[in-house]
């Protein structure tokens, strides 16, 4: 489904039905200058003469184009597409101020539940704004927010529980229903994952009304401005700015908006507010954010764009990004191809927190709940020599370093995934036949007949898939456990934790989580599993439990927690970042250990909230574990580290993102 399939499905928004002219008046800078815009099809033209200015404007809009060299009538003017961003950017040059809805004062509004003092400046943020996004921590209480907003919003406008609709993750969509019931809701809005959103706006029958309230829960989905969901979100969004203006509410909300990189944010920006961010593309975004170099490609021929440092420090030189002791700015270089004068850069990635003022609202845990702050523990475990031996000789054969890193992080946390066979299948080369048809080119067989150059003869050969048996031997991919000195700390901090019995443990790789289930059932534990499949709840037996309930007892302010911690005295949730690490509530365990990590920052991040939130025990606090044997671990954690701290620095936050021990 690409972005004409999206744009057929429903009208445009914000495109004029007609061909029209608008004399008007725009201003660049100190400059302002008449001229006329042109309304048709689909494009806007600008007829202001030359004026330089403006052609540097145009060019950050989005879909520009410069019409002086079609033929037969070059016009020698600039259009742009006829849509809501560029709507946004030229009410701003016009200095009709679109920025003003943003900027007005917060209304405070009324509400009977009790809501925390945060809870009610979301609340007022949202109905004030109606379209913005919540950049809030995990636990800070954002889909009670939701419920609350679309609650107030229906009963305003006597809205009906088809025109709110609310998209997420599957854990999402599990985890706010849930709330939806806890909270007594005086609605059921139409939940859906992102995947079903996707098919929806696909499958939209034209002259269907869009929804009047939307939600777009985790919002770091739709980072990417090129996947379909992200496209679907825009169309929708849009769908909905178009039929109702502000008389509606787009809101997004995520804790991890920019888990990978600032750039994170721009898509996000669009879906809430096309052209409130003035750059038109992700790439000119980027650009202002990081310096990138055009470097040669030597294999394939052209050039590539090589991102070279974030201005994340206006202490960097805004050409080469090193700062100014580096060797690139010492007078002694001076003569060398690599020595340039230095030049002091703008920390554009902390003054993004600043241009996002007005559309998105921040706020930190620490700065809103009584919370004891997170602990992190680095335990530092000594490997076998076993281990180094099978580390080095992996280091040595590996031919790519992916390849190698891979091998590695699995050696470190006990298990090696193999391949074993698992049965025959008819080969799909020759479906059973043992032999295929070729064709083979004349010349290749006789280079004296050039008069039958271009044409080929037929010729049975033997299959090259199954040599000649007509079935191939399939596999199947299986874990080969080799133990890691891991494993002891995990098995004693498991019996240091019998008195509460709950216990977080995060691993991976889905051959980490095998191994783990299976050592906290030997010690006689019940575990909740979650990974890619879903969630498993299973006795220190095997027996098989519900996974609902489990959940539940992982709750330390559910109701039935006492009763819950009696029937499974000891629970261990094992999971994996990236399917466990969304929107649970896991505050019963005052620790979370992980065995080990993957790449994704938005995981890691959403899945240390996932016990530090409010419920949770004041007293015993919530300790986070990293367990580090081999230097791919470390490497691994270093490298969320910086994804934390360049996202925290577009979020107002200069700390750092873990204070590790």
């Amino acid at each position: 489904m690409d972005m004409e399939t999206i744009s057929k499905m429903k009208r445009g928004p914000m495109v004029a039905s007609k061909s029209r002219t608008l004399e008007c008046k725009l201003r660049i800078g100190k400059y302002r200058k008449t001229g006329k815009l042109v309304y048709a099809n689909g494009r806007i033209e600008f007829h202001f003469g030359y004026w330089p200015s403006l052609n540097e404007e145009i060019k950050s809009m989005e879909s520009h184009k410069y019409h002086g060299y079609e033929e037969p009538n070059p016009r020698r003017i600039w259009s742009v597409a006829d849509s809501q961003r560029n709507h946004f950017q030229i009410a701003f040059m016009r200095e009709e101020n679109p920025y003003a809805h943003f900027e007005q004062p917060i209304v405070e509004v009324d509400t009977k539940r009790s809501l925390y003092k945060h809870q009610l400046e979301m609340l007022n943020f949202v109905m004030t704004v109606r379209h913005c996004i919540f950049a809030c921590e995990m636990g800070t209480g954002k889909s009670l927010v939701f419920i609350e907003a679309a609650e107030q919003l229906k009963a305003k406008l006597n809205l009906k529980d088809d025109d709110i609709w609310y998209v997420g993750p599957k854990a999402g969509v599990k985890a706010v229903g849930r709330e939806i019931n806890k909270w007594k809701a005086t609605f059921k809005p139409t939940m859906m994952t992102y995947e079903g959103m996707k098919k929806c706006v696909k499958l939209w029958k034209p002259g269907t009304p869009a929804p009047r309230i939307i939600c777009f829960d985790e919002s770091s989905k739709l980072k990417g401005p090129v996947t379909q969901q992200s496209m679907a979100a825009l169309h929708l969004a849009n769908a909905v700015r178009e039929e109702h203006g502000y008389n509606s509410i787009v809101l997004l909300m995520s804790g991890t908006p920019a888990p990978k990189t600032p750039v994170d944010w721009w898509h996000q920006c669009e879906v809430a507010a096309p052209g409130f961010i003035k750059e038109g593309t992700i790439g000119k975004f980027r650009a202002r954010l990081c310096i990138v170099e055009m470097r040669e490609n030597n294999i394939t021929g052209g050039s590539y764009p090589q991102h070279i440092a974030w201005l994340d420090d206006s202490r960097r030189c805004k050409k080469c990004g090193q700062f100014r002791e580096a060797p690139n700015h010492a007078p002694i270089n001076a003569g060398e191809e690599i020595y340039h004068s230095f030049e002091k850069s703008k920390d554009e990635v902390s003054y993004l927190y600043e241009r996002m003022h007005g559309l998105v609202l921040v706020r930190f845990k620490k700065d809103c709940l009584d919370l004891p702050e997170k602990q992190y523990e680095i335990i530092r475990i000594k490997p076998t020599p076993e281990i180094v031996r099978a580390a080095q000789l992996i280091r040595a054969r590996a031919t790519r370093a992916i390849t190698a890193l891979t091998l590695t992080r699995e050696i470190s946390d006990g298990f090696q995934y193999i391949e074993i066979p698992s049965g025959k299948e008819t080969c799909p080369n020759c479906h059973g036949r043992k032999e295929i048809l070729i064709k083979i080119p004349v010349e290749d067989v006789d280079i004296m007949a050039p008069q039958n150059v271009g044409e080929f003869i037929e010729k049975t050969v033997t299959c090259d898939n199954c040599g000649g048996a007509g079935e191939i031997t399939i596999y199947k991919r299986d874990t080969e456990a080799v133990g890691s000195p891991k494993d002891k700390f995990f098995i004693d901090d498991l019996d240091q934790h019998e008195d509460v019995g709950r216990y977080i443990v995060w691993g991976g790789f889905t051959g980490t989580l095998d191994r783990l289930v299976g050592m906290a059932h030997q010690n006689g534990w019940a575990t909740l599993r979650v990974d890619g499949k879903g969630y498993v709840g299973s006795s220190a037996t095997g027996e098989k439990l519900n996974d609902d309930e489990l959940l539940d007892a992982m709750d330390r302010s559910h109701p039935k927690h006492k009763e819950l911690l009696d029937k499974y005295p000891k629970l261990c949730f094992v999971g994996h970042p990236q399917a466990g690490g969304m929107a649970l509530t896991l505050t019963a365990s005052p620790t979370e250990l992980f065995y080990s990590n993957c790449f994704n920052g938005e995981a890691r991040m959403q899945a240390e909230d996932r016990g530090h939130r409010p419920g949770m025990d004041v007293n015993r606090g919530l300790t986070i574990k990293d367990l580090i044997m081999l230097p791919t671990d470390k490497l691994v954690l270093d490298n969320l580290k910086q994804k934390k701290r360049l996202q925290n620095l577009t979020m107002g936050q200069l700390s750092d993102a873990f204070t590790t021990s």
